[in-house]
C-alpha cells in the first residue's frame, strides 16, 4: 500500500531528529515551508507536525512554529543482577559422589538479596553471553576433569562477571578456586595405612581423571608419604582408557595378587566402594587381605560393607567459602585469582582395621 503523504513528512522529519541534523530546542520547517518541500496541502503538513508532537518529539510555540523536544537523558542502570549461578556438569541424582555444595552457598547467601540458581553445562553452552551478564552476578563453576565452557567463562572474565572454580584448580586461567585441601588427604590416607602396618600400598584412579587437579593431588600426597616414611615401592592403578569398570577392578584383583599389596587408596568414594564389593565376591576379605581407603566421605561410605574409611571433604565450607569469593569480588570490584584449600579430615573405619575407633 502507499504510505500516506503526511506520513511521508513525519518519516523524514523523524530521521532527522534521529540522526541530530535538528537539534534540541531548533526549530522545525513552517507548515508552509513543508507543504512547498512536498507539494502537499498546509492540512496535510499540519498533521504531520501534530504526529511528531503527540509522539512527544516536538513542541510548538504559538506565533514562532515547532521546534525539537529535548530528549530525557538516559540514566545509566546501576542495576546489578541478584542471582549467583551455580554450574553442574550433571544433573546431582545423576552422581552419588556429588558432595552439598548448595547448602554452603545458601548460607553465605543468607542476608544478602542475592539468589541461587543452579543449571548444568548445557545451560552456559546454550545461552549468548549478553544473557549471561544480563541475569546474573557471578558464577560458581564445577568442572569434571577439564573446563567444557572455558570459552564461554573466559568471555564472560572480560565482561568483569565474578567466576569461581569448585573442587579443582587450573593453573594459567584467571579464576579463582576453592578446593579440599586434597595434597593433605593424600597424606592422611597413606600414613593411616602406613600405621596400619602396611608396606605394599598402591594409589587407584581412573586415567580420565588423573588430568583433575584434585585427583593428582590425592596421588602426590601418596607418593610424598611413602617417601617420608622411607618406603620407595609405590603402585599406580590406573583405569585405561578403553576399559570399562569391570575390567578396571578385575585388573585391580590381578594386581593386588601379583604385586602382593595389601593396601589400596582410591580416588574417591564411589571407585572405593565398588571395589570393596568386586574383591569381596572374588573371595579376598577387606580389611584382612586389602585395605581400603576412599575419599570424600559420601552418606554410601558408612553404609557399606564394611563400612569405607575416607578422607572427609567438607563440601558445605567449601560452598560457604566458594560464595564469599563472589561476594566479595562484587563488592571490591576486583578479583585476584587465588586458590584456597579447605581442611580435610581422616574418617577410620572398617575397610582398614578391623576395630572402628570413630564409628
Amino acid at each position: 500500500m502507499t504510505k500516506p503523504l503526511y506520513q511521508i513528512i513525519v518519516d523524514d522529519l523523524r530521521r532527522d531528529i534521529d540522526n541530530a541534523i535538528y537539534q534540541a530546542n531548533e526549530r522545525l520547517p513552517t507548515e508552509l515551508e513543508l507543504s512547498e518541500t512536498y507539494q502537499v496541502s498546509r492540512i496535510t503538513s499540519k498533521r504531520a507536525l501534530t504526529e511528531l508532537e503527540n509522539a512527544g518529539l516536538i513542541f510548538r510555540k504559538r506565533g514562532k512554529g515547532s521546534f525539537v523536544k529535548e530528549r530525557e537523558q538516559k540514566v545509566t542502570s546501576s542495576y546489578v543482577p541478584n542471582n549467583i549461578l551455580l554450574v553442574y556438569p550433571f544433573l546431582s541424582g545423576e552422581i552419588t559422589g556429588l558432595g552439598d555444595y548448595t547448602q554452603g552457598i545458601l548460607e553465605s547467601l543468607e542476608g544478602t538479596d542475592f539468589e541461587l540458581l543452579v543449571q548444568t553445562e548445557n545451560f552456559l553452552q546454550n545461552s549468548s553471553i549478553e544473557e549471561l551478564t544480563t541475569k546474573f552476578a557471578g558464577i560458581i563453576y564445577y568442572p569434571k576433569s577439564s573446563i567444557d565452557s572455558l570459552d564461554v567463562l573466559y568471555q564472560l572474565h572480560l565482561n568483569n562477571l565474578p567466576i569461581i572454580i569448585l573442587d579443582k584448580f587450573f593453573h594459567g586461567l584467571p579464576f579463582s578456586a576453592v578446593s579440599a585441601d586434597n595434597l593433605l588427604g593424600g597424606q592422611l590416607a597413606t600414613k593411616h595405612l602406613i600405621e596400619q602396618g602396611h608396606q605394599k600400598i598402591a594409589f587407584g584412579s581412573s586415567k580420565r581423571e588423573m588430568n583433575a587437579s584434585s585427583v593428582r593431588d590425592r596421588y602426590l600426597g601418596y607418593l610424598n608419604t611413602l617417601h617420608e616414611a622411607g618406603i620407595n615401592e609405590s603402585f599406580h592403578l590406573v583405569q585405561k582408557k578403553e576399559d570399562r569398570k569391570e575390567a578396571f577392578l578385575e585388573q585391580i584383583k590381578e594386581q593386588v595378587i601379583q604385586e602382593k599389596i595389601t593396601a589400596i587408596v582410591m580416588e574417591n568414594d564411589v571407585l572405593a566402594i565398588q571395589l570393596i564389593n568386586y574383591l569381596k565376591a572374588r573371595g579376598i576379605a577387606i580389611p584382612s587381605q586389602v585395605a581400603i581407603v576412599g575419599f570424600d566421605n559420601i552418606q554410601a561410605a558408612s553404609l557399606s560393607y564394611p563400612t569405607l574409611t575416607t578422607i572427609e571433604q567438607n563440601f558445605v565450607d567449601i560452598g560457604r567459602v566458594a560464595c564469599g569469593v563472589v561476594l566479595n569480588a562484587l563488592t571490591t570490584k576486583e578479583e585476584v585469582p587465588q586458590h584456597q584449600t579447605i581442611p580435610v579430615r581422616l574418617v577410620v573405619r572398617n575397610s582398614s582395621c578391623l576395630n572402628e575407633p570413630n564409628g
